[in-house]
């Protein structure tokens, strides 16, 4: 169990994160909701260790939480220009040698021999999710993951996530539309800068 408790994150006089708490059950998809603002990133920083909350906690199994345990895709992403995909993917296949890039590859149709620098918005986004899924990692952040796809992508991306979730990984995604995770997630929970997020199973 992952325990968010009485978590309170504030920048200057502006509180982002009031009192949250919440359970998220393991070897699940969680879907987080709420709109531009509504903390979401925030969450998601202060899991990964990049901000330090005012109070409260998160805890694995009641321990503290180590970064060594996410694969964070965080909403923006960058590469080195002169990198192509392949070369990304063969870096994180060797720090996770259980992992295979090809289906990844396949499903997206990615241009690996191509340097990342000339490659489409979608295609980035597309990269960025398949070097977050191939982590073996017990708990994925994936904050916006669909931003930059069509449909056909978003499907694959749904469907690749789940593969994870089988796999053991316990998944957390943020969106801002409740419609591209319904499909996906075990539960949604809906954001809105309140101490206790609105849960739909």
């Amino acid at each position: 169990m992952i325990t968010i408790d009485s978590l309170t994150v504030r920048y200057g006089p502006q509180t982002v994160l009031d009192n949250l708490t919440m359970h998220l059950s393991e070897r699940s998809v969680h879907g987080l909701v709420g709109v531009n603002g509504a903390g979401k990133t925030t969450l998601f920083d202060t899991f990964f260790g990049l901000v330090t909350p005012d109070s409260g906690s998160i805890t694995h199994s009641g321990h503290p939480l180590r970064r060594s345990e996410i694969a964070y895709l965080e909403s923006e992403t960058f590469f080195y220009d002169g990198m192509t995909g392949r070369d990304l993917l063969d870096l994180t296949a060797h720090y996770n040698p259980s992992s295979d890039p090809a289906p990844y590859i396949r499903v997206f149709g990615l241009p690996v021999d191509r340097p990342v620098a000339g490659w489409s918005a979608g295609m980035k986004r597309k990269l960025a999710l398949t070097v977050t899924l191939m982590q073996q990692k017990p708990l994925l952040l994936l904050d916006e993951p669909f931003n930059g796809l069509d449909m056909e992508s978003l499907h694959a991306a749904r469907q690749l996530i789940l593969r994870r979730r089988e796999e053991g990984a316990t998944v957390i995604v943020s969106s801002h539309l409740l419609e591209t995770l319904s499909p996906l997630c075990d539960d949604i929970h809906l954001l809105d800068n309140g101490p206790s997020p609105r849960s739909t199973a």
